[in-house]
Order: C-alpha cells, then sequence, then structure tokens
C-alpha cells in the first residue's frame, strides 16, 4: 500500500492537489471556529445564557496571538468570576442567517476595560475597546453603558475574542453576562435615561431654586442646607446614570469612579446640617445633636479612603462604597428617629418632615441595598430612591413653608411683645424722668453758670496756646529757610573770596604786577558780588520779619536778560574754576512780572546746581524765550552726571527730604534750594518742572507770566501770603 502512493501522487495533476489542500484547510478553519460557542442572532435583543468558552490570563500579560493557542473552558454565566487582578478572555461565535447585515451592541457588565477582537472575512482581527476607565472619546459607543459594536454579515459566523480586565474591584463584575442589543433598543433606552433622568434633575434645579429664593427671602440656614443637599443629590444621581462620565469630566473616568465618595458625602453632611437646623436639636434635643454630630464626623473615613484609593495603589473603592452604604442607612434611619422625637415634643413642622423623610428612607434603603449587592438590579430598587425623593422635595418644601409661617407668627408676637413692654417701659420711663426733671434743674441751673465761666476761660486759653503754636511753628520755618537760603547763597561767593586772599597772601609775591592788578579786580567784583547778595538776603529776611511772619510779595516788571546776567557774573569764578562755560540765548526785550529777590534766587540756584554736577570742558545752557502758550520760559541744561529716578522723584517734595547728590568736586548740598526754588516759582504764578538722564545731563525749566503793557513798573498792591 505504502509503494502505491508515490505512484498515485505523480497520477494526481498539480491542479487537484492544490485543489486537496484548500478543502483541507477550509476543514480546519471551520473546525476551529466550530470549537467556539455559536450563539444564533434573533431579530430583537438576547442575553447569551449558554456557557461561555472562557480562558483566565492570571497575569494580564497575554497577546491575542498567544490567547488563541490556549485551551478555553467551559464557565456558567451563572458561575462566580475568580477574584484579582486576572483578565478573562471570552471566546464566542455570532451566526447571522438572515439575508441581511445584522448589528448588534455587545454589552459584558461594567468591566475596567474591555477589548473586541472580531474575525474579519480576510482572517484579521477588527479591535475595539470601552469600559469604565476608558475616556469618553476613546469608547467604541459614546455612551455611560461599555458597549461594543458588532457587524455579521448575511449567513455568515463572526469569531469573536473579549478581553475582560477589572483594574478595581468596583468594576469588576462577579457574574459574566453577555447581552446584544439592537441599535434601536440601545437608543430607545438611552432616550429613556435622558427623559426620566432629565425630569428628575429638572424637579431638583427647580426646587433648589425654589429654597434658594427663600433662603435669601428670609435668611434661615434651614432653606440653605437643604439647597446643598438638594445640588448634592442631584449630582450623585448624575454620576449613578452616567450624566458626571459624560458631561462633566468625560476626559477623567479615573476621577469618575472616585468621585462618588465626595459626592454622598457632600450630600450627607448638608442633610444631616439641615436636619439640625430644621428640627432646632443643639436646642431641643441635645442628645440627638450629638448623635448626628457623631454620624457627621463618621463621614471622614469614606472620603480618606477614596483618597488613598485614588493616590496610591491601593484599591479601597469598593469598601468605601459598602461603608457610605452603612453611613447613609444609619443617616436615614438617625433621621427618622429624631423626626419622631421632634413631633413628641410637639414641634409641629416636624409632622411634613417625619412623612417625607419615610417616603425617602424606604427608597434609599432599597437603593443602598441594591448598591451593596443584597437586592437585585430592578426597576424597583433602581429607581426607588429617586421616587421617594421626588415625594420628599414635595413634601420638605410644604413642611419649609408651613415652618416658615410658624416662624413668622411667633416673629409676629414676639414683635406685638416686645412693642407692649416697650410702651410699658417708656410710659414709666417718663414718669421717672419727670421726677427726676424737677431735681435736676435746679442742679442743673448752678452748675451751667459755672460751666459757662470755665468754658469761657478754656476757650480764651486754646485760643491763645493755638496762636503761639501757630508763631512758633511759623518762627521755626522761617528760621530754617532764611538759614538753608544763606547756606546755599553764601557758600559760594564767600569760598571764591578766601581763595582770591590765599593767594594774595601767599603768591603775591611771585606774581606780576599786571596779574596783581587782575586778581585785585577779580576780588572787588566778588566783593560787591557778595555785598549784592547780602543786600538781597538783608532785605529778603527783612520782609519774612514783618508782624505777620508772611513772606512779602513784590512783583514787578523784570528784564530777564539783565537779571540772568547779574547772577551770571556772580558765579563767573565758580565756573572758571572747574571748566564750564556758559551758552547764553536771551532776548533783550523780554520782560516779565515776577518778584526780583525770588528771580534771583530761583536763576542763581539752578546755575549753581549746574555747575556743581558738570565736569571740566561742559557746557551750561540758559534759553530764555516766548513758549506757544504765551508765557516766559526759562530753562538751565547741563551735560553733567544727570540724576536716577530714585533722586529725581524726592526733588520738589517737602514732606519728605529730597536724596543729595555730590557734585562732580565732591560738593556738598542739602536738598533745600531746590524746593525754595519751587516755593518761589509757583508764588511767582509760574511752574517748574526737570528732565534728567544718568549720565546725560540734567534740564531745570520754569515758566512765568509776561509782563503787560498796562502793569506799572511798581506793584501798588502788595500781596503777602504764606508759603504752604
Amino acid at each position: 500500500m505504502l509503494s502505491s502512493v508515490p505512484y498515485l501522487m505523480r497520477r494526481v495533476k498539480p491542479w487537484l492537489l492544490c485543489l486537496l489542500l484548500l478543502i483541507a484547510a477550509g476543514k480546519a478553519a471551520m473546525g476551529s471556529t466550530q470549537a467556539a460557542d455559536t450563539v444564533r442572532l434573533q431579530d430583537t435583543g438576547q442575553e447569551v445564557l449558554l456557557p461561555l468558552q472562557v480562558y483566565h490570563d492570571s497575569e494580564g500579560k497575554l497577546k491575542l496571538p498567544e490567547v488563541q493557542q490556549k485551551v478555553f473552558s467551559r464557565l456558567d454565566t451563572a458561575a462566580t468570576m475568580q477574584a484579582g487582578k486576572t483578565v478573562h478572555w471570552v471566546r464566542v461565535v455570532l451566526h447571522n442567517q438572515t439575508e441581511h447585515e445584522q448589528t448588534r451592541y455587545l454589552y459584558a457588565g461594567d468591566w475596567s476595560r474591555m477589548q473586541l477582537f472580531a474575525q474579519q472575512p480576510d482572517g484579521h482581527f477588527e479591535e475595539r475597546q470601552t469600559g469604565q476607565l476608558v475616556e469618553m472619546q476613546e469608547r467604541d459607543v459614546k455612551l455611560n453603558k461599555p458597549f461594543v459594536r458588532v457587524q455579521v454579515l448575511p449567513h455568515s459566523n463572526t469569531l469573536l475574542y473579549l478581553r475582560l480586565q477589572g483594574d478595581i474591584n468596583l468594576y469588576k463584575p462577579q457574574r459574566l453576562s453577555l447581552q446584544l442589543k439592537t441599535p434601536e433598543e440601545v437608543v430607545q433606552a438611552n432616550s429613556n435615561r435622558l427623559l426620566i433622568q432629565g425630569i428628575f434633575i429638572g424637579i431638583i434645579i427647580v426646587m433648589a431654586l425654589y429654597n434658594l429664593a427663600l433662603y435669601i427671602s428670609v435668611r434661615d440656614r434651614s432653606y440653605l442646607y437643604y439647597v446643598l443637599a438638594l445640588t448634592g443629590t442631584g449630582l450623585y444621581f448624575m454620576f449613578y446614570h452616567g450624566f458626571a462620565m459624560e458631561l462633566l469630566w468625560p476626559q477623567k473616568p479615573y476621577w469618575n469612579a472616585h468621585s462618588f465618595a465626595f459626592i454622598v458625602t457632600f450630600n450627607g453632611l448638608f442633610r444631616l446640617l439641615f436636619t439640625r437646623s430644621y428640627l432646632n436639636t443643639r436646642q431641643t434635643m441635645p442628645h440627638w445633636d450629638k448623635a448626628l454630630t457623631l454620624l457627621a464626623l463618621l463621614y471622614a473615613l469614606p472620603v480618606a479612603m477614596a483618597l488613598l484609593s485614588y493616590f496610591t495603589p491601593l484599591d479601597l473603592l469598593q469598601p468605601c462604597v459598602d461603608l457610605i452604604g452603612l453611613i447613609g442607612g444609619g443617616v436615614l434611619v438617625v433621621m427618622l428617629l429624631v423626626g419622631v422625637a421632634a413631633l413628641r415634643q410637639g414641634y409641629r413642622p416636624a409632622l411634613y418632615f417625619l412623612v417625607a423623610n419615610v417616603f425617602f428612607v424606604v427608597g434609599a434603603l432599597l437603593f443602598i441595598l441594591k448598591e451593596t449587592h443584597v437586592l437585585p438590579n430592578t426597576p424597583l430598587t433602581v429607581y426607588s430612591a429617586q421616587v421617594g425623593m421626588v415625594a420628599q422635595v414635595v413634601l420638605f418644601s410644604l413642611g419649609l413653608a408651613y415652618r416658615l409661617n410658624t416662624v413668622t407668627n411667633e416673629l409676629a408676637a414676639e414683635v406685638l411683645e416686645k412693642e407692649r413692654l416697650a410702651r410699658e417701659k417708656e410710659t414709666e420711663r417718663k414718669r421717672l424722668a419727670e421726677k427726676q426733671k424737677k431735681k435736676l434743674e435746679v442742679t442743673v441751673a448752678k452748675r451751667t453758670a459755672a460751666l459757662e465761666h470755665k468754658t469761657q476761660e478754656l476757650n480764651q486759653t486754646v485760643e491763645q496756646l493755638k496762636e503761639s503754636e501757630h508763631k512758633l511753628l511759623r518762627l521755626n520755618q522761617l528760621k530754617d529757610r532764611f538759614f538753608s537760603i544763606i547756606s546755599h547763597d553764601l557758600r559760594t561767593p564767600l569760598a571764591t573770596l578766601d581763595s582770591f586772599l590765599n593767594i594774595l597772601l601767599n603768591f603775591s609775591h611771585k606774581m606780576q604786577p599786571e596779574q596783581m592788578q587782575k586778581l585785585a579786580n577779580h576780588t572787588q567784583l566778588s566783593v560787591h558780588n557778595l555785598q549784592a547778595l547780602l543786600e538781597n538776603l538783608l532785605q529778603w529776611a527783612a520782609s519774612q520779619t514783618s508782624s505777620d511772619h508772611s513772606m512779602r510779595f513784590e512783583p514787578q516788571l523784570l528784564q530777564v536778560q539783565e537779571l540772568v546776567q547779574r547772577n551770571l557774573d556772580l558765579l563767573q569764578d565758580t565756573a572758571d574754576a572747574k571748566g564750564v562755560s556758559w551758552q547764553v540765548t536771551v532776548s533783550p526785550q523780554l520782560l516779565v512780572f515776577a518778584d526780583a529777590n525770588m528771580l534771583d534766587f530761583i536763576i542763581r540756584n539752578l546755575l549753581h546746581n549746574a555747575i556743581k554736577f558738570s565736569k571740566d570742558g561742559d557746557i551750561v545752557k540758559l534759553q530764555a524765550q516766548i513758549n506757544a502758550e504765551g508765557t516766559a520760559e526759562i530753562a538751565v541744561t547741563d551735560e553733567g552726571i544727570g540724576m536716577v529716578a530714585e533722586v529725581l522723584d524726592s526733588l520738589f517734595h517737602a514732606e519728605h527730604p529730597a536724596i543729595t547728590t555730590k557734585g562732580t568736586d565732591n560738593e556738598k548740598g542739602t536738598g533745600l534750594g531746590l524746593l525754595l526754588c519751587r516755593l518761589f516759582v509757583e508764588r511767582c504764578g509760574g511752574a517748574i518742572n526737570v528732565q534728567s538722564e544718568e549720565g546725560k545731563g540734567t534740564r531745570f525749566w520754569f515758566i512765568l507770566p509776561l509782563a503787560q503793557q498796562n502793569q506799572p513798573q511798581n506793584e501798588d498792591r502788595l500781596m503777602q501770603e504764606e508759603i504752604c
């Protein structure tokens, strides 16, 4: 027999051999497909009840090609899934026996992550993913429930591999359940969800706004606590029915899983605060108040567990859910008991509180038992809390309205009682006041005369003290200004005269007659200038020592060129000593209306400062002209060291001393000269300004009123004002 095989192989045509091989491969492929359980698609949604083929990947690291080589075992859909980090692979075949392509939405439970590998006609596998810990935009079907879409061609089988992963115990179902929903069923279920929950959330929002308006009107904290409790309830059901993940944080599924603890804690705390405030437990039931406080403190435990679960590898979310369920159940029971206790004490608004809580407590307990897996998922257990909540909202609103009426009536009665007592007190007060009035009239009459006499004496003494204080202040100001002017104006000519005399005393024997004559002429000129300066200062000082201690202001027509030249001659020797030259541009016809002594001081001080801060070879420019505003503008510009912004800001301020800077030859200054310049310029009806840049020089300029044709040479009217 074996020897005939080669002969047969030689007799078989090559194309027939290829056909046989293809048939064998097809049977092998069909055999592998038939190895998986086949589910026939029905016309409507269906649940896969037959035992499914499952492979448990304990390490969770296998890929699809590796899993295909593994041996799958049958797992009953009623069996309990293995705990831990095990990844479960499910293999199933969908059979479409119709003539149309069928689309189904597959739901395998609320797993953390679910990946679907569907074999295509060309043999490759198409991957889709979903899961409760997958961002909304990455899910295959953008819904709160983890659906994946499957398409099955007409009269064909589609091999599916499901990879089910439970990263946290909260999203790790205990039973394996596969449901196939038609797109129409999923859309209808989602529309029902939107409608029912939209109505519920709308009721919550309306009642929250209503109670918020009441709180704003009456400022009763009970309404505010109830508004916040309603807000927490709305947030919880938004979380439970998937709206939080869809609308609030679609890119944060891990936070969505942990937000439950914080939302429920927020809701529970404000329910407890509402109970304490509404029933006034602190005043009327201190023991129950302590119980409510203890329950509020217990909420710190699930919050801490949720934080640890969120920020650490610990998976405490499922125990946190169970603990919150226990605390929530305790809160509901205690609220009922406190309502009963308040009603027994005769507090009528507690009746609404108690009846409203009965509906909500029953519904909430059914819901909590369902969440802790004690009761199954049914429409009754799923929506019982919301139905009870709606009933509670309506009854609580009636209770709050009744409480408001009660409080209003009590306040009205209290106001009437206070008014009655106030009238009685007023009557008694008037009687006593009339009695005391007669006794006091005599005493008052006697003391009034003595007090009037003492008051007159005190007023006279105060006036005298104020006048003395004013005189002392004015004298002190006069002294300061006088000394500052003398120190600024006499220092330079005295220094020049001292240098001339020193030359005459020490070097006269070495000098030629013409040099002696020139030095003598300079000395004589310096003495004359000093004499003129002293005369001006003495006249100014004499004007300051008048009986009213005010500064005498004697404006007159002044020729600016003459006044400028006089001060240039006075400071010429100082400028020559530092190698500073002048550049003067003054019109001979420029006349101003100002006080001569004040204008002398202003120009002399500005020129002196320009020399002080100039370097050897610098030019000091003095310009006097009529500006566009029709006033005289006199400017002194140097090329010296300039000023920094800090020094520039301290000039012209009487409240704060100026920041002084030494000159280029270490000349010292007090900073008072520019302050006096500002005072004199303003007294003459003008204004002074400065512009400077460090290392590039400084420009001072001030404006004065021009002389008018009808102004007399000597002003008949003398204006006397104080320097402010």
